[in-house]
């Protein structure tokens, strides 16, 4: 029963969505400015060199990403908040089909379209998928960046030479595949775009579609059961 319940806080799930970030990542510094989706300590550095160099025509693309990616976070409490039916995590489902959507309609939109569009509604994104799905079997982590989660990496990979102790060696396993589907990710978008462009959004949003559906299985079960027990 507990594996299903916490479907969103297993390994694999952290594995899949921390490539979906990389991927993600990759795919916008690639085809849109070079301006992060999702790692807002980028873009903040980038309007302060800006700002530094007078390029101010240069610092909406900056800004409105950083602005849309506090919108996605509004948006995954606003969906705890009303569709958190019974507490079954409802509203994971809800915020999935906005992320996919969103992708659909990216991989629609050429590079002639103002790029400030495009990472707007990627930011936003990714955003919801970062506050939706926080612990990797309750440890916090990023799925749409990798700075924390590599501290911690080397940080239980010391801990866990220094004194023995299993929990560090599992949480540094954890974290490196998590770090290492991050990477793939970057690298597989670098490849992808190579192909097919603008499109590859398309195969994120096809990923995101098949994880859309086994969500939906273990959060039908999770309903299920709890019907029987109130029974």
């Amino acid at each position: 029963m507990q594996k299903k319940i916490n479907f969103h806080d297993r390994l694999g799930t952290a594995m899949f969505l921390t490539f979906i970030g990389g991927f993600l990542d990759a795919y916008c510094v690639i085809l849109r400015g070079g301006v992060f989706a999702s790692a807002q300590t980028g873009n903040i550095v980038f309007i302060g060199v800006d700002i530094a160099i007078n390029q101010w025509s240069q610092l909406p693309e900056k800004i409105m990403p950083i602005i849309a990616f506090g919108i996605g976070v509004i948006i995954v409490q606003l969906a705890r908040r009303h569709f958190n039916t019974a507490r079954l995590n409802i509203w994971r489902l809800w915020l999935l089909a906005l992320q996919i959507i969103v992708l659909i309609i990216v991989g629609f939109l050429s590079t002639a379209v103002p790029n400030m569009i495009v990472t707007t509604m990627l930011s936003m994104s990714m955003a919801t998928q970062l506050a939706s799905y926080s612990t990797v079997n309750g440890y916090p982590y990023a799925n749409t960046f990798t700075t924390g989660n590599y501290r911690k990496l080397v940080e239980n990979c010391y801990l866990f030479i220094a004194t023995k102790e299993k929990k560090y060696q599992q949480k540094a396993k954890y974290f490196g595949l998590i770090v290492g589907s991050f990477f793939i990710g970057t690298i597989g978008s670098g490849f992808l775009v190579k192909v097919i462009n603008v499109r590859a959004a398309w195969l994120a949003a096809a990923l995101l579609a098949i994880f859309f559906a086994l969500q939906l299985y273990f959060t039908e079960e999770v309903i299920a059961e709890t019907k029987k027990m109130s029974r």
